[in-house]
């Protein structure tokens, strides 16, 4: 795999900073990836959707690594858990 070297405003990697969690390179690839496919979806004449379908069918991988949403739908389960409680709590407050 080729290696780049990405310039950034020092405001913009004090924020990346904060989340070490991310994999930043990945988020790159990804972004680089998707204009790349916007871009040639437009000069093939199809639509960007079209050139992902066209590229799975031929065997091509569009991502080439899967990303694991585990943590982000436990997070959204706690969310919803926590706004179904507050909504509970907010129509027992309208019923007294």
């Amino acid at each position: 795999m080729a290696h780049i070297t990405l310039s950034i405003p020092k405001e913009l990697y004090k924020l990346m900073k904060k989340y070490k969690e991310v994999n930043w390179s990945e988020v790159a690839r990804r972004a680089i990836l998707e204009k790349l496919l916007t871009i040639k979806a437009g000069e093939e004449g199809v639509t960007r959707g079209e050139l992902v379908m066209l590229l799975e069918v031929v065997g091509g991988r569009v991502f080439t690594k899967s990303y694991d949403y585990s943590r982000e739908l436990e997070l959204l389960e706690k969310i919803k858990e926590r706004e179904k409680k507050r909504i509970k709590y907010l129509r027992e407050l309208e019923e007294s």
